[in-house]
């Protein structure tokens, strides 16, 4: 039996996954390719022999513990994606993990081109992830970047 009522979460349109051993809440409004980007995430880490799974796509609850995001996926969409042109396919899956960065999915031609590495996305009031914006389809390997990212061994 869960800990928490789900009932009492909030509940955001993202798509959460863990791609090694970081969990990526991708954001952004329909059709901005939030679960292309999770798909290209999944396969960037699974071509490097590293761990990856979907929690949720589309609909995503928020749990925080301490200053920790936990992203939990709601039940009747658990192990589930659209694939735009495919349909829903099933796909490995967890149902919760905790959440590092967020990841913007939205490309507005207004983004800097050097962006603040300490900007940070307000994703329910008072719960804050730091965030990236990529695009879908625009990079090759998005894990090899966030990792070095995450590890601070990118030029800036």
């Amino acid at each position: 039996m869960p800990d928490f009522d789900r009932k009492k979460l909030p509940n955001i349109h993202a798509t959460a996954l863990v791609a090694g051993e970081t969990g990526i809440l991708i954001v952004g409004p329909a059709g901005s390719g939030k679960s292309r980007l999770a798909e290209e995430f999944i396969q960037s880490a699974s071509v490097r022999g590293r761990f990856a799974a979907l929690v949720a796509d589309d609909q995503v609850f928020l749990e925080t513990r301490g200053d920790r995001v936990i992203a939990v996926a709601p039940e009747p969409i658990r192990g589930l994606m659209e694939m735009r042109g495919t349909g829903i396919v099933q796909t490995r899956s967890l149902e919760r993990a905790v959440m590092h960065i967020a990841v913007s999915a939205e490309y507005t031609g207004k983004a800097e081109r050097l962006p603040d590495p300490a900007t940070r996305r307000e994703l329910v009031p008072g719960v804050f992830l730091p965030l990236v914006f990529l695009q879908p389809g625009r990079l090759a390997d998005p894990f090899a970047l966030l990792a070095a990212r995450l590890e601070n061994r990118l030029l800036i």
